[in-house]
């Protein structure tokens, strides 16, 4: 059956949507390694990002409950980071005894040195899937339009997103939507294109 997206709700994410997000996020974000280390890190994740409180986060759903995409931003990325790494420490470490872990674990090792994108812009998009049976229909345009208006309730004016290089239909969607390539930086080893967007006052 196809769901007229008149008929798909936005609203918040809460702890009893991380199953079906973890499941989305794994089924369908190509090119992250984060997604690699496996469905129980990411329901450590998942939880310990909801539980800070500059996380503004969003799911998308049908009219049977089925989850169709979901969005998750931060409004201070450094206070997110403080909170969440020393939560996952233990995860991350499980998630990476394992042969493709320690290639990984490899990669996060190596973040450590890599450089941050300049200048500091404290809002961040980090993530944003859509399931496949959901896609061109605006849902992710939704998506970014709830979390937007969040923001400029508490009158943000800028933020970034950072997308794996060759991801060119995911650049393409971000260019389309009013977002400006700023730089790219090696992230775990590999090329990420960093775009920011400025939101009307």
């Amino acid at each position: 059956m196809t769901v007229a997206p008149a008929d798909i709700v936005v609203r918040r994410m809460s702890s009893a949507d991380i199953a079906a997000v973890v499941d989305l996020q794994v089924a369908f974000l190509e090119g992250s390694i984060v997604t690699e280390l496996g469905s129980r890190f990411l329901t450590r994740l998942h939880a310990a990002a909801l539980g800070h409180a500059s996380t503004r986060a969003f799911v998308a759903v049908d009219p049977d409950q089925r989850l169709a995409g979901f969005i998750m931003a931060s409004t201070d990325v450094h206070a997110f980071n403080r909170h969440v790494k020393p939560k996952i420490v233990v995860p991350l470490a499980l998630a990476c005894m394992t042969p493709r872990g320690l290639r990984i674990g490899w990669s996060v090792a190596r973040s450590l040195i890599e450089r941050e994108p300049r200048p500091y812009i404290p809002a961040e998009l980090l993530l944003l899937v859509v399931g496949s049976a959901f896609r061109r229909r605006g849902i992710g345009q939704r998506l970014l339009a709830a979390f937007e208006e969040a923001f400029r309730r508490e009158a943000i004016a800028i933020y970034r997103v950072a997308v794996r290089s060759h991801l060119e239909i995911a650049r393409r969607f971000y260019r389309a939507l009013g977002f400006e390539i700023e730089q790219e930086l090696a992230v775990l080893g590999y090329p990420m294109t960093y775009l920011t967007k400025r939101l009307p006052s």
